[in-house]
């Protein structure tokens, strides 16, 4: 804060001739009109546009844009003696909401409010100016027509030429006792939002330390998130979870960026960029959402026509903020920046809907989220703009979003991810089952097996394979049909399953042969099983219409030993004794070189 006794005559003189021929004067040519309706609005009580002052030992709480008026310079820069002439010609306007916004690309905007100290004794208030994105703000404090102290800040300046670190502006003066009159002069080509607080010093600090706490939930919650996707993307591979952790990172950036983090931690020596961040970062922003969702909802093979039109999206915004940066016009890649967010919000939302029709499952969580992340951007979007009022709700409102934004699309992904196991499983299942009878098919019966013969060998325990074929299938499909085949395997299957041990191996081995691997098992003990099941298939009775059909199966046994080299081997001799025991009438059992009787 630069404090000053009083300005020289010449400057002062020199401020009235410029109000003189200012706007302002010109504007009001009959001065006994002006004085007629300035007695009329002190008449009439509610219509006098001069706020009352506030009190400095009152306790502000909220936002003080209720009490400031304001003046927009429409020609030449003014000096703050003639803003205080403008004042004094009743050319400034009440503020009509508690925080003050003036759109985008608004013309260098005063604000005056007046402060009294009817304490006897000076007392230290901080004005912060809640926004972090403006150009420049001059802060001046005038008493009895002098101007006591002045400070600027902004972020087309170096962030250590602030008086206070702060990522906001923020001005601190001791007040004198009696009534002072504030000025403040903001010009930037960004959106003109001006929310306006007085506080006390311990004040200030809570508030500051509430809105510290605040922040730092959001960004460790989110940079948690992004670090553990971004793990998951090393270990699993998945583009998407990169894709993600790139959407989160760029959202990082760009809140870092209009909140002031950035400029205050990252970049405070570059002030062009302080200036030039918000736009850059908005594009990028929407930019990797769109790709996320792209890779999420696999538009490129779901909907190929607005995966192609995206795309264009994508590039017409890329390239209209190029055309803005060539032109160095921040005004208009503040444009491109607003209204390609407004519509990347509308495209995700569209992108949602889109992939629920088409019954993709996991997009339900998506469209969940796109309907947050939309609200909360829209609505800050809207209040930066000034179509809406502006309040601590609104201007927050994209952070509650794109938390809520995140945390749906991270249970989009497991959900997602866990379908995809899923499917996988059943895929795997699928390829490692027989259809028909849900048994083991050969391949699943391979992988089975190997690790029970190695056992079984290395530690000289007894193993023994079952083969077994049902008689005169070819004979049952030939005479009622494929179908009552496949009723007469599905039984068989079911006769199999519930005779043999859980630790036995069964799988269809091929038509309608099947096999059996049972560990632990000598060759009488398996002789004895295939008896068992070889009655037990004996004793099945299927109807076919007023006739009771029987089925009949052939076996044939073989027994580990140290001729047997591979498994291969054990399952070429069970093979020769089936086929032994089909020459021999088939419906018996064979497991020795000299045929016996069944």
């Amino acid at each position: 804060m630069t404090h000053m006794n009083d300005y020289d005559a010449g400057p002062r003189q020199a401020g009235r001739r410029a109000y003189e021929r200012s706007p302002a004067r010109r504007v009001r040519p009959w001065p006994w009109l002006r004085h007629f309706a300035l007695l009329l609005l002190t008449l009439i009580p509610g219509l006098a546009s001069a706020a009352a002052p506030l009190s400095l030992a009152a306790v502000h709480e909220g936002p003080i844009g209720a009490s400031v008026s304001y003046y927009q310079e429409t020609g030449d820069r003014l000096v703050v003696e003639q803003a205080a002439a403008a004042l004094a010609a009743d050319s400034f306007r009440p503020a009509a909401a508690p925080i003050l916004n003036f759109g985008i690309g608004a013309r260098p905007v005063w604000l005056h409010f007046s402060v009294v100290n009817d304490t006897g004794e000076p007392l230290q208030r901080q004005l912060t100016v809640e926004t972090t994105w403006l150009d420049r703000v001059e802060f001046y404090v005038r008493q009895d027509g002098r101007t006591l102290a002045m400070d600027q800040a902004g972020d087309s300046l170096p962030f250590s030429h602030r008086s206070v670190d702060s990522r906001h502006f923020v001005f601190r003066h001791s007040f004198a006792p009696g009534r002072s009159q504030v000025f403040i002069r903001v010009q930037t080509p960004d959106p003109m939002l001006v929310p306006l607080y007085l506080h006390a010093p311990e004040q200030a600090r809570t508030h500051a330390t509430l809105q510290q706490y605040s922040y730092g939930v959001l960004y460790g919650f989110l940079l948690a998130l992004l670090i553990y996707n971004l793990m998951l993307y090393a270990g699993l591979g998945m583009p998407r979870y990169g894709l993600y952790s790139l959407y989160l990172g760029a959202f990082l950036l760009m809140n870092v960026a209009y909140t002031g983090h950035g400029f205050r931690w990252l970049w405070p020596d570059s002030p062009g960029w302080a200036q030039w961040s918000n736009p850059v970062l908005m594009v990028l922003y929407g930019v990797a959402g769109l790709v996320f969702a792209m890779s999420f909802l696999e538009t490129r093979r779901n909907f190929p026509r607005v995966h192609r039109a995206v795309l264009a999206y994508i590039g017409a915004g890329v390239g209209l903020l190029g055309l803005a940066a060539l032109f160095s016009s921040q005004h208009f890649a503040l444009l491109v920046a607003f209204s390609f967010v407004t519509l990347f919000t509308l495209i995700m939302l569209s992108l949602g809907l889109l992939a629920v029709r088409g019954g993709m499952r996991a997009a339900r969580y998506f469209l969940l989220a796109a309907v947050a992340a939309m609200a909360g951007a829209a609505t800050t979007a809207l209040a930066v703009w000034g179509y809406i009022p502006t309040s601590l709700w609104t201007y927050r409102a994209v952070d509650l979003g794109m938390l809520l934004d995140a945390i749906l699309l991270a249970l989009a992904l497991t959900y997602q991810f866990r379908v995809g196991q899923s499917e996988r499983r059943l895929a795997e299942q699928l390829a490692r089952q027989d259809p028909l009878t849900g048994m083991n098919n050969r391949r699943a019966f391979t992988d089975a097996a190997r690790p029970v013969w190695n056992i079984a060998r290395r530690q000289g325990h007894p193993l023994a394979v079952v083969l077994l074929d049902i008689d005169c299938f070819k004979r049952i499909n030939d005479s009622y049909g494929h179908a009552y085949g496949d009723k007469v395997l599905i039984t068989v299957a079911e006769v199999i399953i519930d005779t043999i041990r859980k630790q036995d191996v069964a799988a269809r081995w091929g038509g309608e042969e099947f096999i059996l691997l049972l560990p632990e098992t000598g060759l009488e003990e398996a002789a004895a099983l295939a008896e068992r099941l070889r009655q037990a298939i004996e004793a099945i009775r299927l109807r076919w219409g007023d006739d009771i059909i029987t089925v009949t199966a052939s076996f044939g046994v073989a027994g580990r030993d140290v001729e047997h080299s591979n498994l291969d081997s054990l399952i070429s001799v069970a093979d020769k004794y089936l086929y032994q025991a089909k020459h021999d009438g088939r419906n018996r059992v064979r497991y020795r070189p000299v045929a016996s009787a069944a």
